[in-house]
């Protein structure tokens, strides 16, 4: 009983939680609220989401071959069972919570969930769950009929486009990734349901003509002569061939000969629905394209600015490359403000911030290792970062030294007085400590940046 309970209780993990409930203690006052209703934020309510969601995008993948069999039963027991589910979804969406998003609550009255659900997706959801399929216009198996009350099963993708949200949000995809999943979901069912539609209705239609025609409009649209000896693979790669032609405007690959009304309204409205959807799909495609690649368009032209400012000032060629090296490095290819991003979080973000960058660089030197913690943070916060480029003279011989440098990433060469190289110093490497213990000490050596060179510096 404790872990039903615990089913039907919000949790912490829950994606919702962090939006809506947002602290341990108010999560402990939806928790205590009680049982009697399904919680949102629940694992019970997302378990069971996935769940149906999963159900409902099976059986509207399975029920389009329906049309395509010889002889398919309307008594089908995996769309009766789906059906049934469907109901049970109903029956458990009146047991749950939702979340007025305009004051930012969530409700758990009956009253209040009924009449949420009622006004908004509980009809698509009955509508959608009633076994229709039963209905036969038409009694021949040859040619079902009862297939066609399969595009009432369609309304169910209300529900489903929330729970895909749903599910969606709690993987923590990026809006990229999200949007593209969709819009490949969305694709994936649209050719798969025009294909059934571009077969039922020549199926339906057939009862309608003698049979003279209803053999010429059948051999005619999916080039068999026997029905019964071809494949449901046969059926359907034809279909698919005939529906891409029609969505993407190129038609039919010959041209009708005989005046059916059914087939030129058939042909007219598919071209112009899929030539529709093929445009939304594809000006999806190039918003998200446009998107992802935002910040490196926004960098490129701030860095055409700059290429054509130094162009202007007649800088040199070198000077120009080291420019665009620095740059480079330090954007990383993004468009970005660092100053912008800092001011936007709290202090103690910024310090975890600074305690993953530098800590281990600071534990590198035997100086610090024995302070005592709040030391070592304070020597952490108060560390500048320094960017030389690759020639670029760290500190020189016989200069007075003020300040310690530990090198986060990068090479440097430890030049002595006389110009002899001693060493190369690399990453988590340090120089300069006794500037520390004894401020003004001239420096020993010299040390020049080998490469791009990221280091913290430490003043005395």
């Amino acid at each position: 009983l404790c872990k039903l309970r615990e089913c039907v209780l919000p949790c912490a993990w829950h994606h919702g939680a962090a939006l809506y409930v947002r602290s341990a203690r108010r999560l402990r006052s939806e928790r205590e609220r009680g049982c009697a209703r399904l919680h949102p934020y629940s694992p019970g309510a997302f378990y069971w989401q996935c769940a149906h969601m999963a159900l409902t995008a099976a059986v509207l993948a399975y029920m389009p071959f329906e049309v395509f069999m010889h002889c398919p039963s309307p008594y089908d027991l995996f769309i009766l069972f789906c059906d049934v589910i469907s109901f049970l979804n109903i029956c458990i969406t009146f047991n749950t919570g939702y979340v007025d998003e305009d004051n930012r609550l969530i409700v758990l009255e009956p009253k209040l969930i009924a009449r949420h659900y009622v006004t908004t997706a509980f009809l698509p959801d009955l509508i959608g769950a009633l076994p229709l399929q039963l209905i036969q216009p038409f009694g021949d198996c040859k040619y079902p009929t009862h297939t066609i009350m399969f595009v009432f099963k369609l309304l169910r993708l209300v529900t489903m486009k929330k729970e895909w949200t749903n599910l969606l949000d709690q993987l923590g995809m990026s809006y990229v990734k999200k949007q593209l999943a969709t819009v490949i979901l969305n694709g994936i069912l649209f050719f798969h349901w025009m294909m059934y539609i571009h077969y039922q209705v020549p199926v339906f239609t057939v009862h309608f003509y003698s049979e003279d025609e209803r053999v010429k409009f059948w051999d005619r649209l999916f080039k068999v002569n026997n029905i019964e000896q071809t494949s449901v693979f046969q059926k359907y790669t034809a279909n698919l061939f005939l529906v891409c032609g029609l969505c993407i405007g190129a038609g039919y690959f010959r041209q009708i000969q005989e005046h059916i009304v059914s087939e030129l309204l058939l042909t007219s409205g598919m071209g112009l629905i899929g030539l529709v959807f093929v445009t939304y799909l594809i000006s999806m495609l190039l918003r998200l394209a446009i998107y992802w690649q935002f910040n490196m368009n926004v960098f490129k032209g701030r860095l055409n600015e700059l290429n054509k400012y130094m162009i202007f000032k007649r800088i040199p060629q070198f000077l120009q490359r080291k420019v665009q090296l620095y740059i480079n490095y330090r954007f990383n290819g993004l468009s970005y403000s660092e100053a912008n991003i800092m001011n936007t979080i709290n202090e103690q973000i910024k310090q975890d911030i600074n305690m993953f960058s530098c800590k281990h660089l600071v534990l590198n030197v035997p100086l610090f290792q024995d302070m005592p913690v709040a030391l070592i943070n304070a020597i952490i916060f108060s560390l500048t970062q320094v960017l030389y480029m690759p020639g670029e003279v760290l500190v020189k011989s016989n200069q007075a030294g003020n300040s310690l440098f530990m090198i986060s990433s990068g090479t440097v060469a430890m030049m002595s007085s006389s110009g002899r190289e001693l060493t190369h110093l690399r990453d988590g490497s340090y120089f300069g400590e006794t500037a520390l213990i004894r401020p003004g000490t001239p420096r020993s050596t010299t040390i020049i940046a080998l490469e791009i060179t990221e280091t913290y510096r430490q003043v005395s």
